[in-house]
């Protein structure tokens, strides 16, 4: 029941936290962290601990399931440098200056032992980074580099923490050819695994039209890809990737699935987002009560450590910049030593850190007791810290003057390329589907056409008188669609209409509710069919 009560609590209190940083501008995710620490330090109120083995199999596959499908084949390809040098050069880096590190500031660890935390506290976190860089205005071209990195990076250190966990619980040395090899396996065999689970999926997808059916399918898939990868020793962090981006590129989802999958898997992230922090917040307790009279020792060290891996993703950044700036290339971060700054900044570590490290057996090390405080101290430092320091940086390095960096070239570039479309396709079927209408569709489209650009020129008091009107016309409506809510409400309560009834007008309602809230006037035959009593 304690444990139960615990979840509870903290998914209610990631419902409130986020309310607060939506109001503040603050990340919610690191404002939970802060929030839930410091409660648990009141006496009576317990923590729970989950088997450390089941973290990463609980948490990882839903959120990194929702991350990837965001992305796409393309960006991928456009970005593979970033897949190459952040998410496996970069680690390696980063585990080789953090194991030198720790074995300075800790005498008698051994290369094992040093090797296993760093493995542990080298990659950023993805859903760290997601949940922090959302709500702190980074533009989308830095926040898609990010995200792409994050995407893979779990993989190289897993597979480092791996292979130097073995050589410290058998008491031997690190065998780096091994451990290369290992590397090698577990990322082509994820990759073979991605695209056949991904495919399938699809396939079942396509075949069946029921949108519950549909999401309830995909988010269950992504527990089953990783634990079926981590199986037979392959990467379930790429295979769910893969996956992901597979059946996105081959399913055909329609208009009701993609605006229902992504309310969907947006409440999923901010839940298991909120409940992953949260653990992290409780973890403070148990973690300095085992290091007891170490407890500062631990924490400076993680300092140390962390101002470590700040310096060698620093180093990393400013050499891409370099290149990028050597190659001409505008479309991927970092392209400013401001944008070189901000994703040095960024890189935050948050659940795959902490899980790591407390899944380490007890007794390998005499470090042991200390560990998890600096596993916590390191979250602190580059995740709790730089996450609530973020929004004031942004705005203080000027980045919306990079470039495109509000995104009004893509966006326009697309609007063209569907206005375009939409032309064609009126140009071909109108005068055999619609004669008579033709004319008219054609003077519709060119007018909606004009509204979507960025800056027209031309048509600038029609668009104003536009949009008074569509203004004055959308208040009508939420008041006549706010009326109908009320009424419906009502009746709900009443004996004689069954919920059930009054449940599916109701949703015909809110439909429509949702439509006037984007500021997209419902059309008249939308609104006769609630309007007129049934005969």
């Amino acid at each position: 029941m304690t444990i139960l009560l615990a979840i509870i609590g903290l998914l209610l209190a990631t419902a409130l936290v986020a309310a607060i940083g939506e109001r503040t501008g603050l990340p919610w995710s690191a404002l939970l962290t802060v929030v839930v620490a410091p409660l648990l330090f009141i006496p009576g109120i317990e923590t729970i601990s989950l088997d450390t083995h089941l973290i990463l199999p609980i948490f990882i596959p839903p959120l990194l399931w929702s991350l990837a499908r965001r992305t796409s084949w393309g960006m991928i390809r456009a970005q593979v440098h970033v897949v190459l040098v952040m998410s496996v050069m970069l680690v390696f880096l980063t585990i080789a200056a953090l194991t030198a590190t720790a074995m300075w500031l800790m005498p008698g660890i051994g290369l094992a032992a040093a090797m296993v935390l760093a493995a542990a506290i080298a990659p950023p976190d993805p859903v760290a980074v997601d949940a922090v860089a959302g709500s702190a205005g980074i533009p989308k071209r830095i926040t898609g580099t990010l995200e792409t990195e994050g995407l893979f990076n779990d993989a190289a250190s897993i597979v480092a923490f791996n292979v130097a966990l073995t050589a410290l619980v058998a008491g031997g040395d690190v065998d780096f050819s091994e451990g290369a090899l290992k590397f090698l396996y577990s990322a082509v065999v994820a990759v073979v695994v991605g695209l056949i689970a991904g495919r399938l999926a699809a396939l079942f997808v396509n075949t069946v039209h029921d949108s519950l059916i549909r999401r309830a399918f995909t988010w269950v898939l992504p527990f089953a890809i990783f634990i079926a990868a981590e199986e037979i020793q392959a990467s379930g962090v790429i295979a769910i990737v893969i996956a992901a981006v597979e059946m996105s590129s081959r399913a055909s989802f329609t208009a009701e699935d993609r605006l229902s999958g992504n309310a969907f898997w947006e409440t999923i992230e901010l839940l298991f987002t909120g409940l992953a922090f949260g653990l992290i917040g409780m973890s403070v307790r148990d973690a300095i009560d085992d290091a007891g009279t170490m407890v500062w020792q631990a924490v400076g060290i993680g300092l140390v450590l962390s101002i470590v891996a700040f310096v060698v993703r620093f180093a990393c950044m400013w050499v891409l910049y370099q290149f990028k700036k050597r190659m001409n290339r505008t479309d991927v971060a970092p392209l400013r030593m401001q944008e070189v700054l901000l994703m040095t900044w960024a890189g935050m570590r948050g659940l795959v850190t902490l899980a790591l490290v407390l899944s380490i057996p007890a007794g390998t090390t005499k470090y042991h007791h200390e560990l998890s405080v600096i596993a916590l101290s390191v979250l602190t430092f580059t995740m709790v810290i730089p996450g609530l320091l973020l929004p004031w940086l942004v705005r203080q390095m000027d980045l919306e003057n990079g470039p495109d960096a509000k995104g009004d070239r893509v966006n326009a570039e697309l609007n063209q390329r569907a206005y375009l479309a939409a032309r064609r396709a009126i140009q071909e079927h109108g005068p055999e589907l619609a004669p008579e209408s033709y004319e008219m569709v054609q003077v519709w489209l060119g007018e909606f056409a004009e509204r979507r650009q960025v800056d027209p020129e031309g048509a600038k008091e029609r668009r104003q008188a536009f949009a008074r009107a569509r203004k004055a016309a959308a208040d009508l409506q939420r008041i006549a669609l706010q009326a109908a809510t009320e009424e419906l409400q009502k009746a709900r309560g009443e004996r004689r209409y069954n919920p059930a009834d009054v449940d599916a007008v109701l949703d015909e309602i809110d439909r429509l509710v949702i439509a006037s809230e984007r500021d997209a006037l419902a059309s008249p035959g939308q609104m006769v069919a609630w309007q007129k009593p049934t005969p």
